[in-house]
């Protein structure tokens, strides 16, 4: 236990897939993926307290959930289950800075922050395996933010491995007024794809990154499909100097690739993304992902 500490308040980053390929579909309804990841400076604060009765979720965001559909309460109550001696209560905090259903696994990182918390607060001194094992649990992309950035990704997102350190790029994210599921997504590449295999051998190198040109998302098409606005910001940003751009996650999020911060700041200044859009200069970051907040 933390010197006596009954509450952390704790970073909670956003993530970049800068490779998604989708492997084929699995038995238990997950799909086998072939994922590039980064975590990076752009997220949220996730406050955790011990105290009170059953788990309660308050956020600034309208469009998160507050009850049993947040992964936070799911991975609260999951870990709780398997404490040896848990808190009567716990009450989580949110305040979001990552766009909701924006493809940036804002949901899966703020329920791995609140694991990493209870972890401390209670002195379970689980073992990061023991954390990533019960984040699997939890959702897909959870794992990914109690192992380090960058991470190759396999399985359904919980076989991770280092990635080599991502180049000082600078990404320039586009944020749209809409927010995409990523179960719709990933149904729409079940009824239009079929696995591909063309440089999976390449993508699972753990010495090697692929230049940002190179990127794929096989979610993408399907999205594009349904809003176009999604293939105008990736030509906008390539328009602008992106080395390259495409969408992350399940989108709707786009994100543009520079090589120096002033390209990506004057980009940032000029582009037109019309009402309700939003964007963000974010850089990528290295190692452990979750911290605490002072």
């Amino acid at each position: 236990m933390l010197a006596g500490r009954s509450k952390l308040r704790v970073f909670s980053p956003a993530k970049l897939n800068l490779m998604l390929r989708v492997l084929g579909r699995r038995p238990d309804g997950y799909h086998d993926l072939c994922l590039l990841n980064t975590g990076i400076d752009l997220g949220d604060e996730v406050e955790v307290e011990l105290g009170g009765q059953g788990v309660r979720v308050e956020c600034d965001h309208a469009l998160v959930p507050l009850g049993e559909d947040n992964l936070c309460v799911r991975a609260a109550r999951a870990f709780l289950a398997g404490a040896p001696a848990p808190p009567d209560g716990v009450a989580i905090r949110i305040t979001k800075r990552i766009p909701v259903a924006g493809g940036l696994a804002g949901g899966s990182s703020n329920a791995a922050a609140v694991l990493w918390a209870l972890n401390r607060l209670t002195g379970a001194g689980r073992s990061d395996h023991d954390l990533i094992h019960l984040a699997a649990t939890i959702g897909a992309d959870a794992p990914f933010f109690l192992f380090r950035s960058p991470a190759w990704a396999r399985g359904k997102g919980e076989i991770l491995d280092p990635a080599p350190a991502l180049p000082d790029w600078h990404y320039l994210l586009v944020g749209f007024p809409f927010g995409v599921s990523a179960a719709w997504a990933f149904a729409q590449w079940d009824l239009t794809s079929a696995p591909s295999c063309d440089n999976l051998k390449n993508l699972k190198k753990p010495d090697s990154i692929p230049e940002p040109g190179t990127w794929v998302n096989d979610l993408e098409p399907a999205v594009v499909a349904r809003h176009p606005a999604v293939a105008r910001a990736k030509q906008a940003l390539r328009k602008a100097g992106a080395v390259g751009a495409m969408m992350s996650g399940s989108g709707p999020t786009v994100f543009g690739v520079f090589h120096k911060r002033p390209s990506a700041e004057r980009v940032r200044a000029s582009l037109d993304l019309g009402a309700g859009g939003e964007i963000f200069l974010a850089r990528a970051l290295r190692g452990p992902l979750i911290r605490i907040i002072e």
